[in-house]
């Protein structure tokens, strides 16, 4: 048996079309019958007469176009269509850089409503490790991907209907996750989940061999398709306590051999702040500046418990912030000091994290939250406001992602959505930033553009079926679901068995 299919190795799968499942089976392919020539073909794309074109946060332009070749932003003005081109009408629109969900668990998708009163420690207990039981055990022991496939399709399809172009992805790292992209036209970066320590040893792998996949997906998916790149590769200790300091120091090692990005949860919760504290004597974050992973390539993700020396440290460093406020509050894990840290000048992204504990992909709302949460926790109305926290999930976002996007202007990457001005919650429209973060919904989001190809159009997905993407995930969700119930590591596993 192959120890990577060959449907997973993209130098093959792409060019000649051919796709295998592993172990031999079958896996569905809800595409629409679209072939290599199409996936790789470029076009000119006009969208015509956008009643708004949000540059960035500061800069919003009226009743102008916005020219596509290619993969990139041509240009901002009045262009005459040319034959050939595909003209899209704006106008009643809003066009703006399309959303950064700068990190999430796209596993987590079919884990969505099983967690309610529950904080992060016991959560993983009582969740995430009978369905990661699962998991592992398709992949590992029957090299079966189906359900990373399935996962991975249905948080993109969810991530483009609600106007996210790009993800940061710490996920249960498999071929089949990058896959899904390819085929459904997303842009990713797959942050590789690297453990070593803390949880149950039935989830890790042997420390050799992880470190020996992780380098596998860098190889096969960093900088793929290599003629227009929407899959680049991070690596991604969990966070400080999972990750044993001779893994920490692997990291930095291959960031600086391979020229990769980093991203860690760091300081989510209280129990990680005391953990370290009593094994390392010093915070999470000096703790990770120990082994020289503290720069301007790591993205630390939450942050919530930080003192002033730590932030201190992230501003000196540069390092990009992650906050995920919807998935803190639901785990009573805190509010980050945002408004502090933007007054420090560090860069603070946004991020949905995992579905199981925020539980959408929508980051209209996590935009609305994250300003509406500092307000009344500060008592004051403008202690963060609508531009900086558009800014965190576009230019910001970008900046994590290490992708010249998140930003409307020639020479950028063509991610873009066009917003349907046209419902009645979004009239008036008197301040364009204002109505897209306090008024907007995902399901205003018309037109998702990615890497210069048109992946929805009038809320259709033009790149496979999408309700064979629903209906892969609900058959696989649910099967995941009954599965986890008869795991070794479910809570009350004897009595779920009678």
């Amino acid at each position: 048996m192959e120890r990577y299919p060959a449907w997973t190795k993209p130098a093959c799968a792409l060019a000649r079309g051919r796709r295998r499942a592993p172990c031999g089976k079958r896996r569905p392919d809800p595409r629409r019958g679209i072939s290599d020539k199409e996936v790789a073909r470029t076009m000119t794309i006009l969208i015509q007469n956008a009643s708004f074109i949000v540059c960035d946060a500061d800069h919003v332009l009226q009743d102008q176009d916005l020219l596509i070749e290619g993969n990139r932003i041509a240009g901002i003005g009045r262009f005459t269509p040319q034959p050939g081109w595909d003209i899209i009408p704006a106008h009643g629109r809003a066009v703006m850089p399309g959303l950064i969900n700068a990190h999430t668990h796209l596993y987590q998708n079919f884990l969505k409503g099983l967690n309610d009163g529950v904080p992060l420690v016991d959560w993983c207990a009582q969740v995430l490790y009978p369905a990661a039981d699962v998991i592992h055990t398709d992949h590992w022991q029957a090299h079966d991907e189906r359900l990373g496939y399935a996962w991975s399709l249905a948080g993109a399809l969810e991530m483009i209907q609600n106007g996210t172009t790009c993800c940061i992805n710490m996920d249960m790292t498999m071929d089949a996750v990058f896959q899904a992209w390819l085929d459904i036209g997303f842009r990713g970066i797959g942050a590789v989940t690297l453990v070593d320590q803390w949880i149950p040893e039935c989830l890790r792998r042997e420390p050799a061999l992880m470190r020996q996949e992780a380098l596998g997906y860098v190889e096969r998916w960093h900088g793929m398709p290599a003629d227009s790149p929407r899959i680049h590769i991070m690596l991604a200790p969990s966070t400080p306590f999972l990750a044993s300091p001779a893994l920490l120091r692997w990291t930095a090692e291959q960031r600086d051999r391979l020229g990769l990005r980093v991203q860690i949860h760091v300081a989510e919760t209280r129990y990680e702040v005391e953990q370290i504290a009593q094994t390392a004597g010093t915070t999470p974050l000096r703790y990770l500046e120990r082994f020289g992973l503290v720069d301007e390539r790591l993205t630390a993700v939450h942050c919530v418990h930080m003192d002033e020396e730590d932030l201190e440290l992230l501003r000196r460093r540069e390092v990009v912030v992650v906050h995920n406020p919807k998935s803190n509050l639901k785990l009573g894990s805190g509010i980050a000091p945002v408004p502090r840290m933007l007054e420090l000048g560090i860069p603070v992204a946004l991020a949905n994290d995992g579905a199981a504990s925020n539980d959408l992909l929508d980051m209209f709302e996590e935009m609305r939250c994250a300003a509406l949460i500092q307000k009344g926790a500060a008592e004051n109305p403008g202690v963060l406001s609508a531009r900086q926290v558009f800014r965190m999930a576009t230019e910001y976002g970008a900046r994590a992602c290490g992708i010249p996007a998140g930003v409307l202007e020639a020479g950028r990457l063509a991610d873009v959505v066009i917003v349907n001005l046209r419902r009645p919650h979004l009239v008036p429209v008197h301040d364009i930033i204002n109505t897209l973060v306090y008024c907007a919904k995902g399901s205003d989001v018309e037109t998702v553009i990615i890497d210069g190809r048109v992946v929805m159009r009038g809320r259709q997905l033009q790149t496979m079926n999408e309700d064979d993407i629903i209906a892969m995930a609900e058959e696989r969700g649910q099967d995941l679901r009954r599965r986890s119930l008869h795991s070794p590591l479910f809570p009350g596993h004897r009595h779920a068995e009678e």
